[in-house]
């Protein structure tokens, strides 16, 4: 938030610096003004314009950046709809949607665009500004070429009041001269004063844009990759066809139930399982049919090592195996008679993602524990 306000501080300072020069040197501004009242008038009104419009888009702004870390903070729901990050706000009306990186991209590509249609509008008054004080320069010196003509063609050396008309001739040239110079320096003056202002409204946006990649990449499920995690498989866990498939639809479950893949092992040296962790101490261990008597060593092994190791935490251990069967041998051993069943087993265990900035430090903390856990267990099945 603070460098948000912080680009806004400094809009509101230049301003205010602008208004006092503007105040000390009054009558100076407006001789400049008056010399050529209707284009000075347009420069001078398309400025307050520019000036105006970045202060109504980074206000606009605003409660947008509220929303965004309210969302990601935990806080959603306050009765405000974002417009700028609306596709964001409409994909994730389900905290707990499954949004992957493909989505995810298409997602910022629409706020990016929206970001953009808003500095178009900005660039497009700062140009505008530019054009007028070179139209006016222009204008001027016609105005100017123009009155020196015509005073060349009036002048008659022979009248004794040549050089009063002379005097008289030179006010148009005058005139002009004084159009050209003072457009141009009202035009690059309103463009310069737009420009900076454009900058710090980029530089807000681009806060914005900023935070919300950072909190959808931490925060949002990324779909995994398949090719990658197919390698992983054949390096930790040789097996046939159709253990592999199940392993993958596993895998797959899991984190379409926002779980986090913690690792693949091999539970009595042979057999490919996933581990998977949740919030609130869970953790899940999903692998094709196996026998009775290693689900239970591999329970009994883990309630082992997390007696040893946790002093008054009870993790919540669940082995869910594809063996064909429907009724659970324990509370910790859950059958299941195929890869659907479990799909419909995660979809109403599903897991809460932790919503804050305190509650990912501590899952992390839980998810290294459980890794360095499996690796101990399992390290002579690698």
């Amino acid at each position: 938030m603070r460098k948000f306000h912080k680009n806004l501080n400094i809009m509101s300072l230049f301003t205010a610096g602008l208004l006092a020069v503007l105040l000390v040197f009054w009558r100076t501004f407006m001789n400049i003004a008056a010399s050529n009242i209707l284009l000075n008038g347009i420069i001078i009104g398309t400025a307050v314009f520019g000036i105006g419009l970045c202060f109504v888009n980074i206000f606009r702004l605003l409660p947008e950046y509220k929303w965004l870390h309210a969302y990601f903070d935990g806080r959603a729901n306050s009765g405000f709809v974002p417009k700028l990050l609306r596709p964001v706000a409409l994909a994730l009306r389900n905290r707990h949607a499954h949004i992957d990186s493909s989505t995810m991209t298409d997602l910022l590509d629409l706020v990016s665009i929206k970001i953009e249609d808003e500095r178009d509008s900005v660039r497009y008054v700062t140009n505008t500004l530019i054009f007028l004080g070179l139209l006016g320069t222009f204008w001027g010196l016609i105005l100017t070429v123009g009155g020196f003509a015509e005073l060349l063609m009036n002048l008659d050396f022979d009248n004794a009041n040549v050089l009063q008309n002379m005097q008289i001739g030179l006010s148009k040239p005058l005139i002009g001269m004084a159009t050209a110079f003072t457009s141009s320096l009202l035009g690059l003056a309103g463009s310069l004063a737009v420009g900076f202002l454009g900058l710090q409204l980029q530089f807000a946006q681009n806060t914005v844009f900023q935070d919300l990649t950072d909190f959808m990449s931490k925060y949002v499920l990324q779909k995994p990759d398949t090719d990658a995690k197919s390698v992983e498989l054949i390096e930790k866990a040789p097996v046939n066809e159709n253990t592999y498939n199940q392993i993958a639809d596993i895998y797959d479950a899991f984190v379409k139930a926002n779980y986090e893949i913690c690792d693949i092992i091999r539970l009595d040296g042979k057999h490919p399982a996933v581990v998977a962790i949740g919030t609130n101490e869970k953790l899940l261990i999903g692998t094709p049919k196996i026998d009775d008597e290693t689900l239970h060593n591999t329970a009994k092994r883990i309630e082992l090592c997390f007696a040893d190791t946790l002093d008054g935490i009870k993790i919540d251990t669940k082995i869910l195996c594809i063996s064909g069967r429907k009724t659970p041998t324990s509370e910790t051993v859950v059958h299941f008679a195929s890869v659907t069943a479990l799909q419909k087993y995660l979809d109403t265990h599903e897991n809460v993602r932790p919503n804050t900035e305190d509650d990912w430090e501590t899952f992390d903390a839980y998810a290294e524990y459980i890794h360095v856990a499996m690796e101990y267990l399992f390290k002579s099945n690698k």
